[in-house]
């Protein structure tokens, strides 16, 4: 069926030689899961045990640890199908308050399935938002149950609901209100505005007095009222567009608002000031909600995603996918446990608090990845071409490497390597900077030495970390991650790669960084050998940077060579001494590891000796 649901028939049989009418008898109805159209609110019961769902002629109840539907319950009047925008249950009850957009207001008694009290016209237009407060009456010591919607007719009213006996409504709700024995919704107060009211709310204050209510219009600002006598407190301004979503944090310090001009504000709620304004989201904000006794929220989006902010240190914790479509509403549990989001895909996601760690900092690398990859493909722009192009573009390239090998240059291109390419960039250009202001020190020092005047110190540039210039490009060029190093590299232009070069033949002759400087200048030439060819200057820099490449390389291979040899003697030294059942604190003297050490072959018959005499020395002992 059109509404989601599956009906069992049972056809009559028929007989031969008889004409009968076939007839059809209807056993049963499969229509508890699911909604047929867009989801458009969401709430949870004050246990955490129970979500109410609302969409167009439709209300379902849902069991939220079993994830199963409850009850499925029609929104209709004796006209007409309505559609439901909003709704909260009411405390300490089995009831939930739904607004719908044909201005109506209804109480719901889910365990029976029974519209306990129903106001057709409580609004002259869409109820787009209510809330659900307890107020403590003094007089008769007990607790009365507020209900506030805000509307497009430009009124926010409050609404108190009454057990049977309790009072009386007005006459003219009366004419609307469907007669019940159980509690009526009865009309206390009535506020007006100067525009649509898009978003009402009220705040958690523990006392009567400072209880406030934020109202949210079409003139894109945020407006605070006493509750008790609904007198103006503060005006938030600084949306260009509607704030969509309001949401207070428990301790009535701070409030968030999320607008269609896709930004959520921090409000401070002693005097109305701007705490920060905070970016992500690239669609207009839906819905906002608080964690109980934290400043962290969750915010929901047109953008089909869920995240989660902190409002102290003003940065984004998490971004929650899956959503395919539009997310309208926003719902979690009073201990933050989880948390219930909904929209456009007519699908209730289910999110749990696990026990992982969070870390800020792996989460922005993340978003800035598939930010980067979303504009730019996972492989850069990618050329599309036929099998003859790119056989020839593979000619081509054996073509230029030469014998040189191919280059493993990293072929996904990163945030992170650019940002890291706009480093080395930048130290060049500083490093320069800086060794010219060296050669002028240095000639300014030679005609004062020459005229017998004292000469100019050479100060460090705090800049460069104290360092002098190339010590200062090795410094940036270990900071760089190794899995970003050479994409880095492919980003600099051809006279910046010039200049690298140069500073890697004054660290080669300091042996600074040799092993760094080897892979950084063979990449380099490999990866620009066309135009490093071409240039007649570089020559000499090519002559000087193979010589110390050779020499330098050749004595870190040596060094590392005899470190090899020499922890295989010490290991085999050991190995003796274990074999020899001897006392591994006993001292070994120098010559019995060091000895005959280089001589190979030639050293056998002495080793052997040595070893004779020393197995004679312990039968000795």
């Amino acid at each position: 069926m059109n509404n989601n649901a599956m009906e069992i028939h049972s056809v009559g049989k028929f007989r031969d030689g008889e004409e009968t009418t076939p007839t059809s008898k209807k056993l049963n109805t499969l229509d508890m899961y699911g909604h047929s159209s867009p989801i458009r609110s969401l709430s949870i019961s004050p246990d955490d045990t129970l979500a109410c769902s609302i969409s167009k002629g439709s209300c379902k109840i849902w069991n939220v640890e079993s994830r199963s539907c409850l009850r499925a319950l029609p929104l209709a009047s004796s006209r007409k199908t309505l559609y439901g925008l909003c709704s909260a249950f009411v405390p300490e009850s089995v009831r939930v308050v739904v607004g719908t957009k044909e201005g109506g207001l209804m109480l719901i008694d889910y365990a029976s399935g029974n519209v306990v009290s129903a106001i057709e016209k409580a609004h002259g237009g869409a109820i787009w938002s209510l809330d659900v407060t307890r107020k403590f009456v003094e007089e008769t010591g007990e607790n009365v149950v507020l209900v506030m919607t805000g509307s497009a007719d430009g009124e926010v009213k409050i609404w108190e609901i009454e057990e049977e006996g309790e009072g009386e409504s007005d006459e003219d709700e009366d004419e609307d209100e469907e007669k019940s024995s159980g509690p009526t919704l009865v009309h206390t107060q009535t506020l007006k505005m100067s525009d649509d009211v898009v978003s009402v709310k009220f705040s958690y204050a523990p006392e009567t007095s400072k209880l406030l209510v934020f109202v949210s219009s079409l003139d894109s600002t945020v407006k605070v009222y006493f509750q008790d006598s609904l007198k103006f407190f503060l005006s938030l301004y600084g949306h260009k567009l509607p704030a969509l979503a309001l949401d207070c944090a428990d301790d009535d310090t701070i409030l968030a608002s999320g607008g269609a001009d896709k930004t959520i504000k921090i409000w401070g709620l002693d005097f109305g000031d701007c705490h920060r304004t905070m970016h992500g989201h690239t669609e207009a904000i839906t819905g906002i909600k608080f964690v109980r006794k934290t400043h962290n929220f969750f915010s929901s989006s047109k953008d089909k995603s869920v995240r989660y902010w902190d409002a102290d240190r003003f940065e984004q914790i998490l971004l929650l996918d899956g959503h395919v479509s539009e997310v309208y509403s926003l719902a979690i549990s009073k201990s933050g446990g989880f948390l219930l989001s909904a929209g456009m895909d007519r699908q209730v996601r289910v999110w749990e608090r696990t026990h992982d760690m969070v870390f800020i900092e792996e989460e922005k690398e993340v978003a800035l990845e598939k930010m980067y990859d979303k504009i730019h493909g996972a492989r850069g722009e990618a050329k599309i071409g036929s099998k003859a192009d790119d056989a020839e573009d593979m000619e081509n390239e054996d073509d230029d490497n030469d014998g040189l090998g191919k280059s493993e240059a990293a072929v996904r291109k990163s945030v992170l390597s650019v940002a890291a390419g706009d480093r080395i960039f930048e130290a060049i250009d500083l490093a320069d900077s800086e060794t010219q202001e060296i050669l002028a020190t240095n000639s300014t020092n030679r005609a004062r030495k020459a005229r017998g005047e004292p000469e100019i110190p050479i100060r460090n540039n705090p800049l460069m970390m104290n360092m002098d210039p190339p010590k200062y490009i090795l410094w940036v060029l270990k900071t760089i991650k190794v899995a970003d190093l050479e994409q880095a590299l492919l980003i600099l232009p051809v006279i910046k790669v010039e200049r690298l070069i140069h500073y890697m033949v004054a660290l080669l002759r300091q042996s600074a960084g040799v092993e760094l400087c080897g892979k950084v200048a063979i990449f380099l030439i490999k990866t620009h050998k066309s135009q490093i060819l071409a240039n007649q200057g570089m020559a000499g820099a090519l002559r000087d940077l193979r010589a110390l490449l050779k020499s330098k390389l050749t004595k870190q291979r040596d060094v590392l060579g005899y470190n090899l040899v020499a922890m295989k003697a010490v290991t085999r030294a050991a190995q003796e001494r274990r074999d020899a059942k001897t006392d591994l604190r006993q001292e070994v003297t120098a010559e019995e590891i060091w000895g005959n050490l280089g001589l190979g072959a030639l050293s056998q018959p002495g080793m052997e000796d040595a070893s004779k005499a020393k197995k004679k020395r312990q039968r000795g002992i």
